[in-house]
């Protein structure tokens, strides 16, 4: 047990059983509902700790690739490739890191960079300046293994967008009220096999009941309901001004 502390207090490793020490405190916060499992939530392309990770892992990629470009004459071209591989897409999300909250990448990373460092520096004994390459081969070592222990929990995070209103333009309704006028009337519409009930509200009073079908025209804000239309009118007004556009002259 002895070993082990003083092994965890040594460089590199002591860095990483810092940022452990800190990772450990924010879940017990996280466990007893202090904060979020998403405090973080950012664009770790743009965020600095994971930009940094990036331009270090992929800087020399960068620029050896803006070299070649330049020494074939396509100095302009190169220069936006680059910027377009490395910056564009970013290292964290090429491996997938981005695919769950922020504080559970970096708190897998940290883990595992701190074993990594722990077991090379208790087994392989290195010193001098070797314990600099060992503080980035652990940290370079847990960025694609973190990738892969999180990829089963991508779509358990993964951000599904909601229809807007007016997604549903278009869309035929079933009348479910005994009337539709300009201020009261109600719908359902099927969505992916969910029946959802609408607000409906139709201009010309008398002319939908129960168990009518309606067209969705448009959604008015207003009144915070859709406007319709008898879908038997609006598509037979639809076929005859198709039909008149081909009758000879």
């Amino acid at each position: 047990m002895n070993e082990l502390v003083v092994a965890s207090l040594q460089f590199p490793t002591v860095v990483f059983t810092i940022a452990l020490g800190i990772v450990l405190v924010y879940w017990l916060f996280v466990l007893i509902g202090a904060l979020d499992i998403d405090l973080f939530d950012v664009d770790v392309d743009v965020s600095g700790a994971a930009k940094g990770i990036g331009d270090v892992l992929t800087g020399g990629a960068k620029g050896g690739a803006e070299a070649f470009h330049a020494d074939a004459g396509h100095a302009d071209a190169g220069h936006a490739d680059a910027d377009g591989d490395v910056d564009g897409g970013g290292l964290w999300h090429v491996l997938g890191l981005g695919d769950v909250p922020v504080t559970i990448s970096v708190s897998l990373i940290t883990v595992l960079a701190w074993v990594g460092s722990l077991l090379a520096m208790r087994y392989v004994g290195v010193s001098g300046w070797v314990t600099f390459a060992v503080f980035v081969a652990a940290l370079v070592i847990a960025l694609p293994i973190a990738a892969l222990l999180i990829r089963p929990l991508a779509p358990v995070f993964a951000v599904r967008e909601g229809k807007s209103n007016a997604d549903y333009i278009g869309h035929v309704c079933t009348i479910t009220t005994g009337r539709v006028d300009t201020g009261f009337g109600q719908a359902t519409i099927e969505d992916g096999g969910t029946v959802l009930a609408i607000a409906v509200r139709c201009d010309r009073p008398g002319e939908l009941a129960r168990g009518d079908k309606a067209l969705i025209i448009e959604f008015d804000r207003e009144r915070s309901a859709y406007l319709v239309e008898p879908s038997a009118e609006m598509l037979g007004a639809e076929r005859s001004t198709g039909s008149g556009g081909t009758e000879p002259a």
